[in-house]
C-alpha cells in the first residue's frame, strides 16, 4: 500500500528524524514528531458494470481479501531509511492516520453512485467476527462525479489494524467491504485509480 510514497517527502521525514536523534540524545527521553502527512498510490480498480444488474435490492456490496496487508516491520523498513541507512533502532512509527483516500475515474464516471462506503473488515479472533472500520465514506444524491472523496467518519490509525493483524493467530486473511447505492445501472466498466492520504507520527529516541 505505502510502496509509492513520495520519496523527497520520505526522505525529508526521515533526515528531519534523524536530526532529533542527535538533539534528543543530548537530553535522553523520547520525543514525538508529526504529523507528516504523505500521499501514496494505492493501485488501481474496476467497477464492472454486470455488478449493478438488478439483484432484488437497492444496494451493492462486494468484498476481497487483504491477503498482502503489510506488517509493521514492512512499514518501517519502508519508511525508516535514510539513504540506504536503518534508523529505526532511533525511530519508531507510531501512528498512521488515514485522512483520505480518492477514486479517480480514468474511464466512465461515477454519477451512476449516490454513496459509497468503504469497510476494513479485521480477520476472525477465535473464530468470532470483527466489527467493521470505516475507512471512508461519500454521498451526493446528484452522483459522485469522477472524483470520489472517501474521508473516515471517525478516526482511524493504519498502524492499529496493522498490529492487530500482526498479532492475530487466524489463518484467514482481513477483507475490505465495499457498500454503494446505485442511482442508476452503469452503461460502462469504470476504471479508477486509488490515492490515500495520512498523517504519520513518530517516537525519536531510545525507542
Amino acid at each position: 500500500m505505502f510502496r509509492n510514497i513520495q520519496r523527497r517527502r520520505r526522505l525529508a521525514y526521515s533526515l528531519t528524524a534523524a536530526a532529533l536523534v542527535a538533539t534528543v540524545g543530548c537530553f535522553g527521553g523520547v520525543v514525538e514528531i508529526g504529523p507528516v502527512r504523505f500521499t501514496a498510490d494505492v493501485g488501481e480498480g474496476t467497477l464492472f458494470a454486470d455488478l449493478f444488474l438488478p439483484k432484488g435490492g437497492p444496494d451493492v456490496m462486494y468484498e476481497e481479501d487483504l491477503c498482502n496487508l503489510p506488517s509493521e516491520s514492512d512499514l518501517e523498513e519502508r519508511f525508516l531509511q535514510v539513504g540506504g541507512v536503518d534508523i529505526s533502532n532511533f525511530i519508531r512509527l507510531s501512528g498512521l492516520e488515514l485522512v483520505e483516500t480518492k477514486l479517480t475515474a480514468t474511464s466512465g464516471n461515477f454519477n451512476f453512485l449516490s454513496s459509497i462506503t468503504v469497510s476494513y473488515i479485521p480477520a476472525p479472533v477465535n473464530g468470532q467476527d470483527q466489527d467493521p472500520v470505516v475507512l471512508g465514506t461519500a454521498s451526493n444524491s446528484n452522483g459522485l462525479g469522477t472524483e470520489i472523496s472517501l474521508v473516515p467518519p471517525e478516526p482511524v490509525d493504519f498502524l492499529d489494524l496493522i498490529r492487530e493483524n500482526d498479532e492475530n493467530p487466524s489463518q484467514e486473511c482481513p477483507k475490505l467491504r465495499v457498500e454503494m447505492t446505485p442511482r442508476s445501472i452503469p452503461l460502462q466498466d469504470v476504471d479508477y485509480t486509488i490515492e490515500a492520504t495520512v498523517d504519520a507520527y513518530a517516537q525519536v529516541g531510545s525507542v
